[in-house]
């Protein structure tokens, strides 16, 4: 007899982290929610970058906090360095980003998971193929329902919803130099018979390529004459729910900046020969916005120097992380490299740079929610959906993890539009678009950037959260007091009036002069008597967001309302596009690739042109 839960998580990274406690919390008493992991001490781990934010990436992390994610409170709790990237810029792509203790960071998820997810079991061991059904209804004609999972050494788990958040592991192949290890992190296995089981139920699969720079050893390395790069003081937390006076909870330390040099590309120029990516031994495609230090040296022939961050990867460790050199070359190059960049001429490497092939689905084979337009219950999320980076498998964790738990609940499909949230925009890329390499995130990204800033998550998606059961009332009444604040504090900026050359406005109508600061502001209020000094520096933030790019922010707000109505237009499901003459034969292909779900969404699709989103249109009256 197999055991049986609501809900299986396949993988315990942040993807599958996310999607666990999701799950978990909305389910509660009424479901049980297993994780199926390798090694539940990697739950969590950090396998590249010990780092939890950045452009754009921030703002995410901060949105999965907003929902009652965990991401957000885990990296609070063991940030080394906080900063507020782009500060000299505007609102909308200034973005958060941290330091972590990476072993203090895996450590406090696992325990989030523990202690706070009663009906969450961990099982140590590897997932070797999916079991099926055929589904009864014509609707679902040739579609399969998921009933669960077998794994490697024989153990059944039966199953309502199965979220596969198998991150590199799947087929995964690690490369330094001609030499190659199975697996998908080093000193970890590789899942082989997933691959295998997606292939017979009929899924695509493809391969991409990611990497990661060496590792060195901090007492090696000659700091005295390196940049140093302080955190911000104060700090800025990631979540909602962080207690200012508890923050931060460990000690905050700098990182250091070195660059690469002209001797450092001519080693790497002569020996590409012999690294995997120009020799042939690799053919899969890495993130064009991460590259390769070799990359970055052919790419970019004119620059004599590349940015190496040297970044600590906790308080109790040795190892040093250097950001700016992934590479996969052979081990004696590795070691020359690092021996000709200043201040590491004497550095010990702890662990060679090494690049990972692995399997990943094309995404046009998921919906909006992120599960399988072939197998019902079945849900894809993380690198497996060709993306790269901690924070984009976060945002589809949460995402597919809340919809299985729909699914358990027999509620309606969960999804974020564009102008919601940049989680949003990234599952509306990677549903509309073929991956050609691990999609990364960017402000650019986003046609909603004012509108979809770090500072004002809460306030867009808390009350979603909430309504979900996944949000907390604590997280519910905070934001409750926030626009509170922020609703006294307008009003009395309105009904303050002050002087400027002899005319007389309000001090909200100064607030929104660009070369007027908050600072500024709130001085004159006080000297006039109005009661602001209670408001803390983040409502002062937030207020003075609004005022000064009111405008843009409605400009904002009628074109999402107008691309809402396009969205509110919905295709059938089983819409034959084939059978629209009219449809130039690359439209046709397109829409029946993708099966867009909206008249918005198909105008998005790779290939569909104005003309045919009108032709489209046309055909749907009547039917929509």
């Amino acid at each position: 007899m197999a055991d049986f839960f609501d809900v299986i998580v396949i993988g315990g990274g942040h993807a599958g982290a996310e999607a666990a406690w999701a799950a978990s919390h909305m389910l509660g008493d009424r479901g049980g929610v297993a994780m199926v992991t390798m090694d539940p001490e990697a739950i969590g781990r950090m396998s590249c970058n010990p780092a939890i934010g950045g452009l754009a990436k921030g703002q995410m992390v901060r949105e999965i906090d907003a929902l009652g994610g965990l991401m957000g409170r885990a990296i609070d709790a063991t940030g080394i360095q906080f900063r507020m990237l782009n500060r000299s810029k505007g609102p909308a792509v200034q973005s958060p980003r941290a330091q972590a203790d990476k072993y203090r960071y895996a450590r406090k998820v696992q325990e989030m998971l523990r202690e706070h997810c009663g009906n969450l079991s961990i099982i140590s061991g590897i997932v070797d193929r999916f079991e099926t059904c055929e589904e009864g209804d014509a609707a679902g004609e040739g579609r399969k329902t998921i009933q669960g999972v077998v794994l490697q050494d024989g153990r059944r788990l039966g199953a309502r919803a199965v979220v596969v958040t198998t991150g590199t592991f799947l087929r995964a192949l690690m490369h330094t130099g001609e030499r190659k290890t199975e697996g998908g992190r080093v000193g970890e296995q590789t899942a082989r018979g997933l691959s295998g089981s997606l292939l017979e139920m009929g899924f695509e699969l493809g391969r991409l390529k990611t990497g990661t720079p060496p590792r060195v050893a901090k007492e090696s390395i000659d700091f005295g004459g390196l940049q140093e790069q302080p955190g911000d003081d104060p700090p800025t937390p990631f979540s909602d729910l962080t207690a200012a006076g508890a923050f931060p909870a460990l000690q905050q330390v700098p990182m250091h900046i070195t660059y690469t040099n002209n001797r450092v590309h001519e080693m790497i120029r002569a020996n590409l020969h012999r690294a995997p990516m120009y020799s042939g031994q690799i053919h899969s495609r890495g993130p064009r916005y991460c590259p390769s230090i070799e990359d970055k040296v052919v790419r970019f022939a004119d620059k004599d120097a590349h940015q190496v961050f040297l970044e600590p990867e906790g308080l109790e460790t040795n190892e040093i992380y250097c950001n700016g050199i992934s590479t996969s070359l052979p081990e004696d190059v590795q070691i020359e490299m690092i021996h000709s960049i200043t201040g590491l001429e004497g550095a010990k490497v702890l662990r060679w740079g090494y690049a990972v092939e692995y399997d990943f689905s094309p995404t046009h084979q998921v919906d909006g929610t992120l599960e399988t337009r072939r197998v019902s219950g079945l849900f894809f999320a993380g690198q497996l959906n060709g993306t790269s980076g901690y924070e984009e498998a976060a945002g589809q964790g949460i995402v597919a993890g809340i919809n299985a738990a729909r699914r358990v609940r027999g509620e309606g499909r969960f999804t974020l539009a564009r102008d919601q949230a940049y989680i949003g925009v990234m599952i509306d890329d990677l549903i509309t678009k073929t991956p050609t390499e691990p999609y990364r995130m960017f402000t650019s990204r986003a046609e909603f950037r004012l509108t979809l800033r770090s500072d004002n998550a809460d306030q867009r998606l808390t009350p979603v959260g909430a309504a979900l059961g996944l949000a907390s009332s604590a997280r519910t009444e905070r934001l409750s007091r926030k626009l509170s604040d922020m609703a006294a504090l307008t009003k009395a900026l309105q009904s303050t009036r002050v002087r400027m050359e002899h005319n007389g406005i309000t001090a909200y109508e100064l607030l929104r002069r660009p070369d007027t600061s908050a600072q500024e502001v709130r001085q004159i209020a006080l000297e006039r008597g109005t009661p602001v000094g209670r408001f803390g520096d983040a409502v002062w933030g937030q207020v003075e967001i609004e005022a000064k790019y009111a405008g843009y922010i409605e400009r904002e707000k009628q074109t999402a309302q107008r691309l809402r109505e396009l969205e509110d237009k919905a295709i059938p499901q089983a819409f034959n596009f084939g059978g629209i003459r009219e449809l130039r034969n690359e439209a046709k292909q397109a829409l029946e690739r993708f099966r867009p779900a909206t008249v918005g969404q198909a105008g998005r699709l790779e290939g569909i042109t104005p003309s045919d989103l009108t032709i489209l249109m046309v055909h749907l009256r009547g039917k929509v």
